[in-house]
């Protein structure tokens, strides 16, 4: 089986399965596990997936991550992410913490130039895609959203 932690998933992960779902049960660490999905399962139904998405900065430079696939894209329910490079990502929902460029190594501090992010996630399994564009990091302010450029 090729569970793995959310927070451990890597760009080769996403190539080689490009849903990923959170069992939630006995059979799994905790709720932060996440196994690839296949065909067939009905997991869209019953439990959190996440799904691989393309991502198009204003120059054109494409990048890979995913999101939390929802009936919604607004960027608290998506929670996307993207790689940059092989092993360095960020995630654009900091939820109750206040977002900060400066959390992030250099690398990933690039983006920042390159916003607003175009995205789209992949149709897969039957999942149709979600769109959004992405101005900034997010996060809660209260019970307001900020946004961070």
């Amino acid at each position: 089986m090729a569970d793995k932690q959310v927070y451990e998933l890597t760009l080769q992960d996403l190539r080689e399965h490009g849903v990923w779902y959170f069992p939630m049960d006995e059979t799994v660490e905790d709720e932060l596990t996440v196994r690839p999905a296949g065909p067939g399962q009905g997991f869209e139904q019953d439990y959190q997936v996440i799904v691989r998405t393309t991502f198009e900065s204003r120059e054109g430079s494409r990048y890979l991550g995913y999101l939390y696939w929802h009936a919604s894209a607004h960027v608290c329910d998506s929670q996307p992410v993207v790689f940059v490079g092989n092993s360095d990502c960020i995630a654009f929902w900091s939820g109750i913490v206040t977002p900060s460029w400066a959390d992030y190594p250099a690398p990933v501090q690039c983006l920042r130039q390159a916003l607003p992010l175009v995205y789209a996630s992949q149709r897969l399994l039957g999942l149709e895609p979600l769109c959004g564009v992405l101005e900034g990091l997010y996060g809660l302010e209260g019970e307001r959203i900020c946004l961070v450029k």
